[in-house]
Parts: C-alpha cells; structure tokens; sequence
C-alpha cells in the first residue's frame, strides 16, 4: 500500500515546481537579500521567488524567505538550483532583433539607416524578470559565438536587457552608460530599475563590468 505524503512533502513537491529565479539590483535590496535565498553576481543578484498566480492576465510571485525554505526541508543549495532548473522550464529565454520588437509591439516597421547598429533584445518567453538569462554564461555564450563578436550588455529593466556587438561599439562604453543611466531615469520605474552600469561578455573573462 502506497504511504501517504505528510503536509510537509506536499507543500515541498508544490513549490518546488513553482520556484525560479529573477534578478535584481543588491545594493537597491539589501533588506529583501538578507531575509531570501539569493546568488551574488557582479553588483547584481539572484533571488529565488514562488510563483503564485501565472495565467494570461499576468504572474504574481513572492520572494522565498529563508525561515520558509526551512519549513520546505530543504538545503538553500537545493532549493537555488530547483530555482534555477524551474526558471528554464516555466520562463524559456527569449531572443529578438530590437528593431523586429519594436516592430511587433507597436505593429508598424521601422525604417532602419544604413549605419544602424544591429541590438538584440534579451528576455524570456512571458517578458517579464527576464533579465535572469544574461548572468548565464551558457545563454550569452551561445549569442556571442552566434554571432561571432564580443557583447556589450545594457540592463533595461528586470525584465530585458539590449546586447550589442562589442566590435561595432568598442570605444562608446561612456556613450552606453549614459544611456542607461537616462533610461533608468527617464523610463524605467523605479521598482523595475536593475543597474546603471554596462557589463561586457568574451570567452577569456565571461560577463565583467565593462570599465
């Protein structure tokens, strides 16, 4: 006869399919990473959250605290990696022509210059907290040798970040920092605000904070 779960090992096997991982800023949530589960990366970080509601109205989750993982069972380690694989599964990254996007959102197309620089938009599949996917070396890694360049990467929001290729920007870093500190000043809200600096992606260092 087949043994009957315990409420503790059906709340794990529930959230555990639930769980992934957004991205954020750490200094602009130092109160919310003490209490989480979270993974440095540069001057970002990944925090787990639960996903309570997904339908076609939209997604609401909450942040996973550490005094709920204990009541999970689980290692923090165990939990951040179930996060991490959950991620792929429910939110599959996304990866589009910016001029192809915009093109899609607003339903005219563009008139593109001769000298336009050719950016990419970065996200997943919902369009939301997709930034996650550019501390992936996996994920860049597999854009940069695509396309056969170097990347510079600008943070748009939790939601999307714009790559471009470094070798048509190599001496504008100056120019792409200003441009997302006026976005995040301009545009982005302030909760959705994720950094105001440009990272860069090659093979030797992987993803740094461009100088």
């Amino acid at each position: 006869m087949k043994a009957k779960m315990s409420e503790q090992e059906v709340l794990k096997k529930i959230v555990k399919k639930s769980l992934f991982v957004k991205l954020i800023n750490t200094e602009r949530n130092e109160a919310l990473i003490e209490k989480c589960i979270s993974k440095e990366f540069l001057d970002l970080s990944a925090v787990v959250r639960v996903v309570l509601k997904m339908d076609k109205e939209g997604m609401s989750s909450m942040a996973l605290s550490k005094k709920d993982a204990e009541n999970l069972g689980m290692t923090e380690e165990e939990i951040y990696a179930a996060a991490l694989a959950n991620t792929l599964r429910l939110f599959p990254p996304k990866l589009m022509n910016l001029g192809r996007y915009v093109e899609m959102s607003i339903g005219v197309k563009l008139p593109l210059g001769e000298d336009e620089v050719t950016t990419y938009i970065l996200t997943n599949q919902k369009e939301v907290d997709g930034a996650i996917y550019f501390m992936s070396p996996e994920v860049v890694g597999a854009i940069a040798e695509a396309l056969e360049d170097d990347l510079y990467i600008l943070p748009c929001s939790v939601n999307e970040v714009l790559l471009v290729r470094a070798s048509e920007l190599e001496d504008e870093v100056d120019e792409l920092k200003e441009m997302v500190r006026d976005a995040n000043e301009t545009v982005v809200a302030e909760k959705d605000i994720l950094s105001y600096n440009v990272y860069h992606y090659d093979k030797e260092h992987g993803i740094t904070i461009a100088a």
